[in-house]
């Protein structure tokens, strides 16, 4: 009964006016029911970023080359913002869940792009309100931004205007150098898919993410080189591979989530059908790489989220093969898979955070927990 109200429900909203907005809203408030982080307004929480707002282009005092504000020496996409919007820290809780919602909102488009069917993109992006990478812009409640990386790099691939893709592009790889992941999987994708998301425009993204590309690597060169802005790497490398190793395999896991269902069986069609292709086998060898390469820093969970364009090439290759009623059945799997397992963010050999719902949250805000 309570399916069949459900069923009805996302009918009748996929039929309606304005629909992409009403999911991206109800996408967003589950986001908030199943994640809802310990805010603070609090100047210190965010202090990192503040001080460097104040010294953009000049090294801050870090301390540890392990400490995460070692790293965000040379990671000024959201000090610029700060500076140029005098942004609070209210200011920046906002910030970050708008990230959230324009996310949503462009995973969607991009759902609709390869499905092609209103439902079937509605069901995907609400199984996203339950994953790590679909809740990365407020999972984390202080100067993390991972959430702005992954919705600008979404919007450069889907944006026409080759100006706003490489300022997207150029922001996310300054956010974070991780975004280069997600740059390179969606350059891929490209190749591989471009002819069938049948847009009207050709925005040559693989040129374009290629001059962000280098642009991004000459500036951080002179940022080095000529300002002397330190950009250390303590704590990265082959021994924190080997240290945490055992992680592996529940990081692949939390990673994706429900969604390895639409991955895992992509492969498996591919393979069986015999419609193997080189550009697949180098696709499935650079995400694998890629992911790996997540392994070789402490907070391998924030790293392998920037591989989720991986679902992409799952779902475009499964789209032509089966049938609806086929490719329903694993969307739904997906949605109730993801729904069912938390999300765990680990770290380290054996570290690992849990994320409260809001009710719990409510709970603690009673007790004076909060």
């Amino acid at each position: 009964m309570i399916i069949k109200r459900i069923n009805t429900l996302i009918n009748s909203i996929s039929q309606s006016p304005n629909w992409e907005i009403k999911i991206t809203i109800i996408s967003f408030f589950l986001i908030q029911l199943v994640s809802f982080p310990s805010y603070s307004l609090e100047y210190d929480n965010w202090s990192a970023q503040y001080e460097k707002s104040l010294n953009i282009f000049s090294n801050i005092d870090h301390g540890s080359g392990l400490s995460h504000k070692a790293k965000m020496n040379v990671r000024i996409t959201i000090p610029i913002i700060i500076k140029i919007l005098d942004l609070s820290p209210f200011g920046l809780i906002i910030l970050k869940n708008i990230t959230g919602l324009i996310f949503i909102f462009l995973i969607l488009k991009l759902f609709l792009l390869i499905v092609e069917d209103k439902y079937l993109s509605i069901l995907l992006t609400l199984s996203c309100s339950f994953v790590g990478f679909g809740k990365a812009s407020t999972v984390d409640p202080s100067q993390i931004f991972d959430g702005l990386s992954l919705m600008l790099v979404l919007g450069s691939f889907l944006l026409k205007n080759p100006f706003l893709v490489m300022i997207s592009l150029i922001a996310g790889f300054f956010n974070d150098e991780r975004t280069i992941i997600s740059a390179f999987l969606f350059t891929l994708y490209y190749f591989q898919f471009n002819k069938n998301l049948k847009t009207k425009d050709d925005n040559r993204y693989p040129f374009l993410a290629f001059l962000s590309l280098i642009f991004f690597v000459s500036c951080r060169a002179y940022m080095q080189l000529k300002l002397g802005m330190n950009a250390p790497i303590d704590g990265v490398g082959f021994p924190q591979f080997l240290n945490q190793i055992n992680s592996i395999s529940i990081g692949y896991f939390m990673f994706l989530e429900g969604f390895w269902i639409i991955v895992l069986y992509s492969v498996y069609l591919v393979w069986s059908t015999n419609k193997k292709d080189p550009l697949f086998l180098f696709t499935i060898v650079s995400f694998l790489l890629g992911s790996l390469i997540s392994f070789l820093v402490f907070d391998h969970s924030r790293s392998l989220i920037y591989s989720f364009p991986i679902i992409f090439f799952g779902l475009s290759y499964i789209k032509p093969i089966l049938d609806y009623k086929k490719l329903k059945k694993i969307i739904i799997a997906t949605l109730i898979s993801s729904a069912l397992i938390p999300t765990i963010s680990f770290g380290g050999k054996n570290s690992y955070w849990t994320h409260y719902s809001l009710p719990t949250q409510i709970i603690r805000m009673i007790i004076d927990k909060y």
